[in-house]
Parts: C-alpha cells; structure tokens; sequence
C-alpha cells in the first residue's frame, strides 16, 4: 500500500511538471512571435515612412497632394473632405473623369427613377414629335434651302449676262464725270484769269481783293449756266409741244381721209 501511495505521488507530480514545462514553453513561443510580429510592424512603418519621405523630396513643384493627383490625371482625394464629396453629382463628375481609379461604383451613374422620369418628361416637352415628323421637316427644309440656292444660281446668271451692259454704263458715267470735273476745273481757271485782266497786273491769289472779284465772277457764271439751262429746257418743251401738234395733225389728216 505504500508503494502503491509513492507511485501515485510520483505519477502526479511528473504529471504536474510536464503540464508546467508545456506551458512555460508555449508562453516562450507566443513572445517571440508577439516579438516578430512587433519587429515586422516596426520594419513596415518605417519603410512606409522612409518612401513617404522620398516622395515628399521628389515632388519639386510643392503642389498640394489633390492638385499634383489632378496634374498626374490621378481623383484628387481618395477620401471625402468636404460635405459635397458625398452627393451623387460630384461622384457622377469623378467617375465620370478618372473612371474606375475613382473608386466610385458605376452604379451611381445611372439615373434614379425620378431622374429618367424628369429626363423622358422634358423630351416629350422639348422634342414633341416623333422621329419620323422630325425626318420630314428636315427633308422639307432641305428642300426649300436647295430651291433657294438654285434662284439665287439664276439671279447671278442673269445678272452676268447684263454685266457688260453694266461695266459700259459705268464707264460712261465715269467719263462723264471725269469731264464734268475737267470742264469746271477749265471754268475756274479762265475765271483766274479773267480776274487778273481786270486788275491789268499779276495779283496774289490770296488777296482779299483778288477773292471778292473772284467771288464775283463766279456768282455771274453760274447766273449765266443757270439762265442757259432754264433756256434749253424751254426750248426742249416748246419742241414736245409742236411735236405733239404734229402728231395731232397727222392723225385727224387720216382720220379724215378715212371717213
């Protein structure tokens, strides 16, 4: 019985130290890889420190993060910063510019009910005819456009065919006036010289009595065109009227001698 007791003891107590050695040797364990693990976060933060840092001094231009995302055609934020960030229209424009790298869901894009109810109600307010009325006008304003542009076509050809008669015409007038202009620069310079007669010696043009005769003279010339102008007209009426006379005569002659 008292072996039996000692072997009981012994057996618990080499129990006991194997239960106590497994333990310690576990806790051992959990340490060191609690302490790699830490090592390994250390190593990553300061990697990712030492690359932020080497970003930072490659960024010369000293742009704002959003503003060198923007030149580098990068979203400018990768989160929201202000309330605006979060409303459908500002997602819509980010997705709508960056694409899939704006971390947006496409399915925002699409309108909402309300939307394409909206959207299909200004078509029907903007656009109220159907495809095919819309094909016939334009047909009907191709038309109409294209026989405009062929009576424009045969105005410019009638108008060429007179353009000789026009070219003609003008140069008449041209040389009319071109003779209408030498003949009063002829008047102004006899009435020059009818001035310097009277006086019986060279005067200066710019006297003021060479002036007044001048004016003077002038004033009698255009008396003189004015009255031989009132003449020919007269004699041009007195012409029509013995013309028709004429006419006149003739006629009851025949009639005369018809009856």
């Amino acid at each position: 019985m008292l072996r039996g007791t000692i072997f009981l003891h012994t057996t618990r107590y080499n129990t006991c130290s194997i239960l106590i050695n497994r333990c310690g040797s576990s806790k051992a364990l959990d340490i060191e890889k609690l302490e790699q693990e830490t090592s390994l976060d250390v190593i990553d933060h300061d990697t990712t420190a030492k690359e932020e840092e080497l970003e930072r001094k490659r960024n010369k231009s000293r742009l704002n993060i959003n503003h060198r995302n923007i030149l580098h055609g990068k979203p400018p934020y990768t989160e929201s910063k202000h309330p605006f960030h979060d409303t459908l229209k500002y997602k819509r424009k980010m997705y709508g510019r960056y694409g899939a790298s704006s971390g947006i869901d496409v399915q925002l894009c699409w309108p909402t009910r309300e939307e394409l109810a909206d959207i299909l109600e200004y078509e029907k307010v903007a656009y109220p005819r159907t495809i095919l009325e819309m094909i016939n006008i334009a047909k009907e304003k191709r038309a109409e456009n294209q026989a405009k542009i062929l009576e424009r076509e045969e105005q410019i050809a009638k108008k060429i065919l007179k353009l000789d008669a026009w070219i003609k015409e003008l140069n008449i007038k041209t040389a009319k006036k071109q003779a209408e202009a030498q003949e009063a620069k002829e008047r102004k310079e006899k009435l020059i010289e009818d001035v310097r007669r009277h006086f019986g010696y060279t005067v200066d043009p710019r006297d003021d009595r060479f002036k007044e005769m001048l004016e003077k003279k002038e004033k009698e010339q255009k008396k003189a065109m004015k009255e031989a102008r009132k003449k020919a007209k007269e004699e041009q009426i007195v012409t029509r009227i013995l013309a028709k006379q004429d006419e006149q005569k003739d006629e009851t002659i025949s009639q005369n001698k018809e009856n």
